[in-house]
């Protein structure tokens, strides 16, 4: 493959990451780690060690377009964020000591779907009235301590598959947390920005992080995740519920269409 032609697949790559990420504050793994092992070759541990670092600053642009919106608040994902980052250094660790490629594809392909099928069942639930949507959990010791033990959990998860972590992060902050989804995105973002970073040392420990592709990848990334996040942002809550369901459909066959496992 030519110079040129792995330059413009690794920007395409990048479109169609930030585009998931924009719409659904979803790791970008999901996308770039099928794309860049089939189309590239990577090694899928090189694979999810790059789309980590993609993740850290794709997820950080996107959280600011957020936040801009007023949808992003890490008062109460702090403590999320927290449990995530020591979760994510453990789940590198298990995965680049214990787990091979094939193992890490199978979590890929079942996370992508059942967070498919939890987005959709709660898109066809009744809305709510919007003081109810926005009455986010309070913080108290329970919820502190609920919340950093989930965040290990879905950590652990993020530095093992990559993929299962910002996903879980959504739901989490969707039903756990109480968050509406348009600032549950914006939060998930930012949550998964700081995990990302953290996974990225882990697989950059053991020489699994390509920074130079990363680079490249992210700058097709951050253009198209700053404008499907702005799109996302003015969408309502039920369409937006639908559109993530649909990309997390669609992530999934081609994880099963693209996939040695």
């Amino acid at each position: 493959m030519s110079l040129i032609i792995h330059l413009i697949s690794l920007i395409g790559i990048g479109l169609l990451t930030g585009s998931v990420v924009g719409l659904t504050g979803a790791s970008g793994v999901v996308v770039v780690v099928p794309l860049l092992s089939v189309l590239l070759g990577f090694s899928m541990h090189s694979a999810i060690g790059t789309s980590l670092f993609v993740d850290v600053i794709t997820s950080l642009f996107v959280a600011w377009s957020y936040y801009k919106n007023g949808n992003v608040n890490i008062k109460s994902g702090l403590w999320l964020a927290l449990g995530a980052i020591v979760g994510a250094q453990v789940g590198s660790l298990f995965a680049n000591r214990t787990l091979t490629g094939g193992q890490m594809g199978v979590g890929f392909i079942v996370m992508i779907f059942i967070m498919a099928i939890a987005m959709w069942r709660k898109s066809m639930l009744p809305s709510k009235p919007r003081v109810e949507v926005e009455n986010i959990q309070p913080l108290n010791p329970k919820t502190i301590l609920a919340s950093i033990g989930i965040g290990l959990l879905l950590g652990g998860m993020s530095g093992m598959v990559g993929a299962g972590g910002g996903m879980a992060f959504l739901l989490v902050l969707i039903l756990v947390l109480k968050y509406p989804i348009h600032k549950a995105i914006g939060t998930s973002s930012l949550i998964m920005a700081l995990t990302a970073a953290s996974g990225t040392i882990g697989y950059g420990l053991h020489g699994n992080v390509n920074f130079l592709s990363g680079l490249v990848v992210a700058v097709g990334s951050i253009m198209s995740g700053l404008l499907t996040s702005k799109l996302a942002n003015r969408v309502s809550e039920k369409t937006l519920e639908k559109l993530v369901s649909g990309v997390f459909v669609c992530l999934g066959v081609l994880m099963i269409f693209t996939s040695n496992y």
